[in-house]
């Protein structure tokens, strides 16, 4: 198989020439070509224009876009057409629709309505990716294949009596008996205990006031995932059957507000990570965030160079207030990802639409034309990454610090019953990596479950809010901890194993207990909007407990709030460097100075900082200044 690197970078975006007449097809890529655009995604809504009713093929405009794309030396990551089913196929099936937590079937109109579980969807889904992949797979403009997209985006789970039965069929086989069920998910409460495996349905909506069995939602989001990668994965076979030369890809949604999927996975499954991210506008962070999410892919990546597949020239459509970006603010967008590994970047979309739900969404060519600002941005951009096709298939220099992302902690702390309502565990995470992108340090994510011997690669790992923990993972933590690492974990780490059961004997089990020196007796959460002060001079708010120090040395104390002269802040100095436990959500000015002074401690290397960031890649350092909205790529 082909690798999906080719000796530079990638630049393009979603083309729908679908929508157009061929004289705009012919201005395209005139203007493709100006930009400097190698690659555009074709085809992704495409279904209701290739088959016209139930096996009624239609390649006639399809064939004629990609020799135009070829002629003009623009190479085609071509996708399946399957993220949104015709109309023709939800009127002749219904039962493809998916069904909401409520019980209500959706109607066609909008995208990806089809359920995970439906037979009828991946049987046309499958048979529409082999004729694309019979008649273009030998296409010399064809680099790459991009099945369906964003999977998961708008329906994440559905509650069909379809999915019931996969459902029923997914629990059986992971615990093989009723009586080993009902111990996972602890139906001796509410009368909840199963005694027919046709009882077991999935977790509809519950009278008012009530919610599902936690453990019971928690597989049902393993499940969900699993269905849905299913989904991925056959098509992705179909093709394969037939194309073992060209990469197979997926875009993933690595961003702040995207749970449903655990991408740790789905990375397992992929030729090479493709993703999208698009900002919160509103954000007064978002460059953080960027910076965050472009690490995260990074990880899935393991290191390796990935791809972002989608981004935005400048508004979106569908945020509360859709705030353009300043002047070049996409190009240190881009610049930001491709630091971190991505091969290029890519857009959506190439140009405008004139209507449909998206036609507000900016692109590459705007409904304003050539002469904007945003065209001159992408000419820029093109003429950027052509000038530092260096960077193409390099990795990026590791780091010295480690982060732990859980989608499956985030999945068990999504649900209700709770201590707070507050507890939000993609905030504490990029609270943690804020500061630490301030004091210009690195940050590496990792996938829960690894082994001590690889989380040794990295002086620091980060375990913020760890909810679940089974004991072979935390027996690995305590084992890196105790020989040469430093740990730090946040509040309501290891409360609960990998089913949702709570750990007895003190609250976050032995890693908090033994390997912390904190007994925590119990949950004291603080009042929202109010902020509780410590001992050393720090604030922190939304979160507070109970404890006594066993053998940890206290370094500060509650000294306002719910939990007044317990511990907030503690390090142990059991293994051969230190660790610490931090009880509260610090404000990011105290955050900032807490890792400060573990930097320091642990002599971990900084560079850049306070809104200047420093990467290196392929030999080439890389410096983005938010603070001036400047960039340069230099010899590292």
């Amino acid at each position: 198989m082909n690798s999906f690197t080719s000796g530079k970078l990638y630049y393009g975006g979603d083309y729908n020439p679908d929508q157009w007449s061929r004289e705009v097809w012919l201005e395209d890529v005139r203007l493709m070509r100006e930009a400097g655009v190698n690659l555009v995604t074709l085809g992704v809504f495409a279904w209701a224009n290739i088959e016209f009713s139930e096996g009624d093929y239609h390649f006639d405009w399809l064939d004629e876009i990609i020799e135009l794309l070829h002629e003009n030396g623009i190479a085609v990551d071509m996708a399946t057409a399957t993220a949104s089913p015709p109309a023709w196929l939800t009127v002749k099936y219904p039962e493809v629709l998916p069904v909401s937590y409520s019980g209500v079937r959706h109607s066609h109109g909008g995208r990806q309505g089809y359920c995970s579980s439906s037979p009828v969807y991946r049987d046309r889904a499958r048979l529409l990716t082999q004729q694309l992949v019979n008649r273009y797979s030998q296409h010399p403009a064809l680099r790459m294949w991009h099945v369906n997209n964003e999977f998961g985006c708008h329906n994440p789970m559905c509650f069909c009596d379809v999915s019931a039965a996969s459902w029923r069929r997914w629990v059986l086989k992971k615990y093989g008996t009723l009586s080993e069920l009902n111990s996972a998910w602890g139906t001796s409460f509410w009368s909840q205990r199963y005694h027919q495996w046709d009882e077991v349905l999935p977790p509809r909506e519950t009278p008012a006031g009530t919610f599902p069995n936690p453990s019971m939602m928690l597989d049902y989001y393993r499940f969900s995932n699993d269905e849905i990668l299913g989904l991925y994965l056959s098509e992705r076979d179909a093709i394969r059957e037939i194309d073992d030369v060209h990469p197979i890809t997926t875009n993933f949604m690595s961003m702040r507000h995207t749970r449903f999927m655990d991408y740790w996975k789905w990375s397992d499954e992929v030729d090479f990570v493709s993703t999208d991210h698009y900002l919160i506008a509103e954000d007064p962070n978002q460059n953080i965030d960027l910076a965050f999410q472009a690490d995260l892919t990074r990880g899935f990546a393991n290191g390796k160079p990935w791809l972002l597949m989608e981004h935005s020239t400048s508004a979106v459509n569908w945020q509360e207030t859709n705030i353009a970006k300043a002047d070049n603010q996409m190009i240190q967008n881009s610049l930001s990802h491709v630091a971190r590994g991505s091969e290029g970047a890519m857009y959506f979309q190439w140009r405008a639409s004139v209507s449909g739900s998206e036609k507000f969404h900016s692109a590459m060519v705007p409904h304003a034309g050539t002469d904007t600002r945003t065209w001159r941005n992408v000419v820029q951009l093109g003429e950027l990454l052509a000038a530092n096709e260096a960077l193409a298939g390099a990795s990026t220099v590791p780091a010295r610090v480690a982060m732990i992302f859980d989608y499956e902690s985030w999945w068990a702390l999504s649900q209700k019953n709770l201590p707070t309502s507050q507890i939000d565990y993609p905030a504490l995470a990029h609270d943690w990596y804020r500061a630490l992108w301030q004091l210009g340090v690195r940050v590496d994510f990792i996938r829960p479950g690894l082994k001590a011997q690889e989380l040794s690669a990295y002086d620091l790992v980060l375990a913020p809010m760890l909810y679940l923990m089974g004991e072979s993972q935390e027996s690995e933590l305590m084992d890196y901890a105790a020989n040469g690492g430093s740990l730090i974990a946040s509040y309501f780490t290891g409360i609960s194993d990998e089913r949702d059961t709570i750990k007895l004997g003190g609250y976050g089990g032995k890693l908090i207990g033994e390997t912390l020196g904190v007994f925590v007796e119990e949950f004291s959460p603080v009042s929202a909007g109010v902020e509780v002060k410590l001992s050393n001079g720090m604030t922190s708010s939304e979160w507070s407990e109970i404890s006594q120090a066993r053998d940890a040395e206290i370094l500060a104390t509650f000294t306002s709030g719910p939990a007044k002269g317990s511990i907030a802040v503690a390090k142990n100095s059991k293994g051969q460097k230190p660790s610490w436990y931090v009880a509260t959500r610090l404000d990011d000015k105290s955050a900032q100075a807490f890792f400060a002074s573990v930097v320091s401690e642990l002599e971990i290397a900084t560079e850049g900082g306070n809104g200047v960031e420093v990467i290196h890649r392929g030999g080439r350092r890389i410096e983005i200044n938010h603070n001036e909205a400047t960039w340069s790529i230099s010899e590292a």
